[in-house]
C-alpha cells in the first residue's frame, strides 16, 4: 500500500506553525467540485464539511492563509486512499481541486459521527468533545487498513502519534479542548468511543419521602455513568430542624414540616437531585386487643385491654363500641358487660387513626354444665373418670362440686374420679353455681377373679448376665383385675422386675413366680450354669475346677485338649473354635475331683456344667446309656470327618471302630449295635454323631 506519506507530514506542519484559529461561519448546502479553486464561505460554505468522490480519484488541497495544511488524494474504490475526507473549514479557506478523474462531491454536516470517523482534520472542543476515548479501526476497509493519528496542542505542536491497525487491541486516550486531530492513511473507518469519567447525572430510589416523627429511611443514590472515578455523593437537607440526613443518605424525621434532601456528586458539584420529605406526627399504625372472642352469661362484665403501637403515638386513645347494646354495653375503658343471651360485636378503633381497629365476638349464654357420660358401669374394685365442661367458657365461678348418693357403692372425688366398692346403683351429681345439677347411674358390677395364669416358658437355661423377660396370661379373658405379682425363689440365681424381666445372676437354678391377685400362680425353671474359663496350662479338678459333667468349647483358635489321663474317661482331642477337619468343636464329659488338665495352643476355654441329656445326636466325649441316649438298637453314623467309636458293656468292649462320613479305607461308615442302660458310649474326634433307632 502505497501513501504520500511525507508531502502529507510536511503540509501539517506548515499549516499548524502558521494557522490561526477564527470563528466559524456555517452555510448549509451541497456542491459539487471539478478541477479549480475555491474560496471558502464564497463557494463553499464554512464549517464541518465532507470531501467525497463517487468515481475515480481527485486531489484537493486546502490551504488556510500562504499555508497548505491540507492535501489529500480521494479513491473512490478505497484501493490507496480513503474515498472521503472531513474538514472544519473557516471563511477565507481556499480549496484546491487537482486534475482527477472524478468530480468532489463537498456536504455540510451539523456534526461527525464518532462511531464511523474516516480520515479528516478536527477539533477538540468544536468537532469532537473533550474527553476519555477508546479508539478502535473497527471498520476497516481491508485487512491491512491501518490509520495514523496525529495529535497537536492549541499552539500546534506535536504531542502524540498514534497508529492503530486492525491487529491492535483499542487503545485509549484523553483529548483536551483546543487539541487538534489529524487521521490519515485509513481507507475504511474507526471509532471514538467515550469513556465517562465524571459524573452526569444522579438518580435516586425515592422520588419523594414521607416520615412520622423520629423515624428514619434511607434514600440511595446511583451515580451515572458507572465509569465515573468517582460515584460518591453528599447529603444535605434543606431543614435540619425538619429532618436531618447522615453520609450515608440515612434521614430521620425531627418535628412535623417539610425540608429537601440533596445528593450532590462529590465528582462534580454541579449534579445534584433532590426530594421532599414531609414530617408527619406519629399516630398509630395498629391496635392489639387481650381478647379476640367472648364467651359469658349474663350480668357478666370482663375489661379487654388494648394496646396500641406504635408506643410513641402521640394520641392512644381507643373508641369502644358494641354492635348490639341488648346483648353486650362497653364503656370507655373496655369493659364488656353481657346483658341478654345473643351475640354482639365490640369493636375498637384508635381515635387519631380510623383505619387502625380490632374487634370482640361477644356470646352471652346461660350457664350450663356437660358430663361425659350420662350413665357409667364400673366393676367393683376399678376407678373410673367423669369430666365436666361449663359453658359459656369465660364464666365466672365454674368449680365443679361432685356428690355420691350412696357411698357404700360409689365414692367420687372432687376431679370426678369414681371408685366402684361393691355391687350396686348409686347416683353421681355435678352442680356448679348458677347452673343446674346434673346426675349419672352409676352401676356396680362385681369382680371377675382370675381361675388360672400360665407362663410363656416352663424351664429355660440362662447364662450370667443374660436376660429374658417372661409373659402370663391370666384366664379367663374377660378377668376383671389381671395384675400379677413376680417373684423369684432364689435372687442369687435370678432376679425378677414387676414386668417379667429376669435376669441371670449365678449358677443354680430358680422358680420364677407369677401369682394373681386372688391368688392363682404357675412358675417357670431357670437354669443358669456354672461356667469358668480356663487357659494354656496344667489345671487340677476338684482345685481349679469343681468336679461335675462339662460341655467344653473354645473361641481362641485350636489347640490339645487332655482330661483325666490315665482314667477309664480320658479325653485326648483337638478342640477348635471353628469346623476346620482337623478337631472338634465342642466335648461333653465327666469330670471327677483329682483329674488333670491339659491345655495347649489355647488362650481360653470354656467349661460350662450341664446335666445330662436325652438325644440321638452325640458329639465328642463320654456318654451313659439311660442318662444321655435311651436303650435300643440303633445304626450310627456320622455326618463329616472321621473319629473314634467305642462302646464298653461293664468291662467288655462291645464297639471300637473307626466312624467315618464317607467309605475311605480306614473306617466305617457305619455300625449298628444294641444299647442297654448303662453301657458307657466313647466319642472322639467326631462333632456329630446320630444314632438311628433301628
Amino acid at each position: 500500500m502505497k501513501r504520500n506519506i511525507v508531502s502529507k507530514v510536511i503540509f501539517m506542519m506548515m499549516l499548524l506553525l502558521s494557522i490561526s484559529l477564527g470563528s466559524h461561519a456555517l452555510a448549509e448546502g451541497n456542491s459539487s467540485l471539478t478541477s479549480g479553486t475555491y474560496t471558502v464561505g464564497e463557494d463553499i460554505p464554512a464549517g464541518l464539511n465532507v470531501f467525497s468522490v463517487s468515481e475515480g480519484q481527485s486531489t484537493i488541497q486546502i490551504s488556510r492563509g500562504t499555508d497548505i495544511f491540507i492535501y489529500e488524494t480521494l479513491d473512490s474504490n478505497r484501493d490507496s486512499y480513503s474515498n472521503r475526507f472531513t474538514a472544519n473549514l473557516k471563511a477565507g479557506d481556499e480549496v484546491d481541486v487537482e486534475y482527477g478523474s472524478s468530480n468532489v462531491a463537498v456536504q455540510q454536516i451539523a456534526k461527525v459521527d464518532l462511531n464511523n470517523l474516516s480520515v479528516g482534520f478536527y477539533e477538540v472542543g468544536t468537532d469532537i468533545p473533550a474527553g476519555t476515548y477508546t479508539l478502535d479501526v473497527d471498520h476497516p476497509a481491508s485487512d491491512y487498513d491501518m490509520a495514523y493519528i496525529s495529535i497537536y496542542n492549541q499552539n500546534y505542536k506535536s504531542t502524540k502519534n498514534l497508529s492503530l491497525s486492525t491487529d491492535n487491541s483499542p487503545r485509549e486516550y484523553t483529548f483536551a479542548t483546543g487539541e487538534k486531530i489529524y487521521i490519515s492513511w485509513l481507507t475504511g473507518t474507526m471509532s471514538f468511543k467515550e469513556k465517562i469519567l465524571v459524573p452526569k447525572s444522579i438518580t435516586l430510589n425515592k422520588s419523594s419521602l414521607s416520615l412520622m416523627i423520629n423515624r428514619t429511611a434511607q434514600v440511595k443514590a446511583t451515580v451515572a455513568p458507572n465509569t465515573a472515578i468517582n460515584k460518591s455523593v453528599s447529603w444535605t437537607s434543606s431543614n435540619p430542624a425538619i429532618a436531618t440526613v447522615d453520609a450515608n443518605g440515612n434521614v430521620k424525621a425531627v418535628k412535623e414540616g417539610s425540608t429537601t434532601i440533596t445528593a450532590t456528586a462529590k465528582g462534580d458539584p454541579s449534579i445534584q437531585k433532590s426530594i421532599n420529605v414531609t414530617v408527619t406526627k406519629v399516630v398509630p399504625t395498629s391496635l392489639k386487643l387481650s381478647r379476640a372472642a367472648l364467651n359469658i352469661t349474663a350480668n357478666q362484665t370482663v375489661r379487654v385491654s388494648a394496646t396500641v403501637a406504635p408506643t410513641d403515638a402521640e394520641n392512644k386513645t381507643v373508641v369502644w363500641k358494641s354492635s348490639n347494646t341488648a346483648v353486650a354495653t362497653v364503656d370507655s375503658a373496655g369493659n364488656i358487660k353481657g346483658n341478654a343471651n345473643g351475640s354482639a360485636v365490640v369493636t375498637a378503633t384508635a381515635s387519631d387513626n380510623a383505619k387502625v381497629f380490632k374487634t370482640v365476638l361477644v356470646r352471652v349464654s346461660t350457664k350450663t354444665v356437660k358430663v361425659s357420660k350420662t350413665r357409667l358401669s364400673v366393676t367393683a374394685g376399678k376407678t373410673a373418670v367423669l369430666t365436666a365442661n361449663v359453658s359459656p367458657s369465660d364464666s365466672t365461678d365454674k368449680t365443679v362440686k361432685w356428690k355420691s348418693s350412696n357411698t357404700k357403692i360409689v365414692t367420687v372425688d372432687r376431679n370426678g374420679k369414681i371408685y366402684a366398692k361393691r355391687k350396686g346403683t348409686a347416683i353421681v351429681t355435678a352442680s356448679v353455681n348458677h347452673a343446674r345439677v346434673v346426675k349419672v347411674k352409676v352401676t356396680v358390677t362385681p369382680p371377675v377373679m382370675a381361675r388360672s395364669v400360665k407362663i410363656n416358658k416352663s424351664s429355660t437355661i440362662l447364662y450370667k448376665g443374660q436376660t429374658l423377660t417372661l409373659t402370663a396370661t391370666v384366664s379367663p379373658s374377660n378377668v376383671t383385675d389381671k395384675t400379677v405379682k413376680w417373684k423369684s425363689s432364689n435372687t442369687r440365681v435370678a432376679k425378677v422386675d414387676r414386668y417379667g424381666k429376669v435376669t441371670a445372676v449365678g449358677a443354680g437354678t430358680a422358680k420364677i413366680t407369677a401369682k394373681t391377685t386372688n391368688g392363682k400362680w404357675t412358675a417357670a425353671t431357670i437354669k443358669v450354669p456354672y461356667v469358668k474359663y480356663l487357659s494354656a496350662g496344667n489345671w487340677k479338678a476338684g482345685k481349679d475346677l469343681p468336679a461335675g459333667r462339662y460341655q467344653i468349647t473354645t473361641s481362641s483358635g485350636s489347640g490339645n485338649l487332655f482330661i483325666g489321663i490315665g482314667t477309664n474317661h480320658f479325653v485326648n482331642e483337638i478342640l477348635s473354635s471353628g469346623e476346620d477337619g482337623f478337631g472338634v468343636t465342642v466335648v461333653t464329659t465327666d469330670i471327677k475331683a483329682g483329674d488333670t488338665i491339659q491345655i495347649a495352643g489355647l488362650d481360653s476355654v470354656k467349661f460350662t456344667r450341664v446335666t445330662n441329656v436325652k438325644s440321638n445326636t452325640l458329639h465328642s466325649g463320654y456318654w451313659t446309656v439311660g442318662k444321655d441316649i435311651a436303650s435300643g438298637r440303633y445304626k450310627v453314623t456320622t455326618t463329616s470327618g472321621s473319629g473314634n467309636l467305642i462302646i464298653h458293656r461293664g468291662s467288655n468292649l462291645t464297639v471300637n471302630e473307626i466312624l467315618s462320613s464317607k467309605a475311605d479305607g480306614f473306617g466305617v461308615t457305619s455300625v449298628t449295635v444294641t444299647l442297654k442302660s448303662g453301657d458307657r458310649i466313647y466319642i472322639s474326634g467326631l462333632d456329630q454323631v446320630k444314632f438311628t433307632k433301628r
